[in-house]
């Protein structure tokens, strides 16, 4: 038999009294189908406790899977506790001053801890049987008890009863317990299920939309949100403006100082502008050397100083090359549209080419 790890226990027994049957009404009215005067049970039980070392080993050697368990757990030791736990079993249905509250608390603890080393319901009910049994044979060998003998044996019949009652409800109780874990470890699988995916395929839609050298937009991604911010600025009657520049002699680099120095150069200037426009602001690898920054509620003269902050932070990195960069500007009132907003910039940016060094045209 295996232990089953019951962290939960506090919560099964408070379900137990507050979701079930089990309660002491229900241990009243068993107790008061049978004719016995609790009074005269109290005085006549101390007469069978001394027969109750006799009764525990006879039951012990009825059931012996009930307390000869050679396991130990966290809590306790179960080969030498199991067997004090028997006892506590049988003498407290016997040796008890009141059937309340708390010998219904006590009864569902004692219930619990076997059911929690999977000693089976079957089991269980035979061993109650068998209790039955063997109390109600020594109550009629006992002579003191004979005058009565009915009213205790009916009784002990009736808490026997209530033990076999709340062995069902247990169990019923411990079912709904694991179909109620087992939902919210399902429900907790499938949210992180849910969130793994989401996360992974905002991921993958990133991958896709970004320029795998540089880390920034690639020009599918520029092209579809470019138009999207084109429609809000028209909607919005405000100015956007757009940046486009490359690297002045890029070929020469590439042939001169080899395609790794050109890939460095490349993935610097998406560090830059990573690191110099708003994340507002869209800024993408158009291709080869050929860069492109939307600036949203951003006009030309605006823009221009976006453009010197980059040129600033680029060159005191690599002081030997150079941009040529154009800007075109629309709105708030008259709208281009993207196709001929990027045609303008490229244009600008092939004015600034005709002079040396960086370059910037309106």
């Amino acid at each position: 038999m295996v232990p089953q790890n019951r962290k939960s226990d506090t919560a099964l027994f408070d379900a137990l009294r507050i979701r079930s049957n089990v309660s002491v009404e229900r241990l009243s009215a068993l107790l008061s189908q049978s004719s016995v005067n609790l009074e005269v049970l109290d005085q006549c039980l101390p007469t069978l406790e001394k027969q109750l070392p006799a009764i525990i080993d006879q039951i012990h050697a009825s059931h012996p899977e009930m307390a000869d368990v050679a396991l130990q757990t966290n809590e306790f030791n179960l080969s030498t506790d199991l067997l004090q736990l028997l006892k506590s079993y049988i003498k407290e249905l016997l040796v008890n001053n009141e059937y309340n509250e708390q010998y219904v608390s006590n009864r569902i603890a004692l219930i619990v801890h076997y059911k929690n080393i999977d000693v089976p319901t079957l089991t269980f009910v035979q061993f109650i049987d068998t209790l039955r049994h063997v109390l109600l044979q020594y109550i009629e060998k006992i002579p003191a008890l004979s005058p009565v003998k009915e009213s205790i044996s009916s009784a002990i019949r009736q808490l026997l009863q209530f033990d076999l009652e709340l062995c069902v409800d247990i169990n019923v109780a411990h079912f709904h317990a694991d179909i109620e874990a087992l939902r919210k470890e399902h429900n907790a699988l499938r949210k992180n299920i849910e969130a793994t995916i989401a996360q992974r395929t905002k991921d993958l839609m990133e991958q896709v939309r970004l320029d795998p050298l540089t880390k920034i937009y690639n020009i599918s991604a520029m092209q579809e949100m470019l138009d999207k911010e084109l429609a809000l600025a028209k909607r919005r009657h405000t100015k956007l403006s757009l940046v486009y520049f490359d690297v002045d002699h890029f070929k020469r680099i590439n042939d001169t100082e080899g395609h790794l120095k050109g890939d460095e150069v490349l993935q610097e200037i998406g560090q830059t502008l990573r690191q110099c426009v708003r994340q507002t602001d869209i800024a993408c690898r158009y291709g080869g050397d050929e860069f492109c920054v939307v600036l949203l509620e951003c006009n030309a003269l605006e823009a221009q100083k976006v453009c010197e902050k980059l040129i600033a932070t680029f060159q005191s990195r690599y002081p030997t090359y150079s941009f040529s960069m154009g800007i075109a500007e629309t709105g708030a009132s008259e709208f281009v549209s993207v196709k001929q907003l990027i045609h303008l910039a490229d244009q600008k940016m092939y004015l600034a080419k005709k002079e040396a060094g960086y370059k910037i045209v309106l």
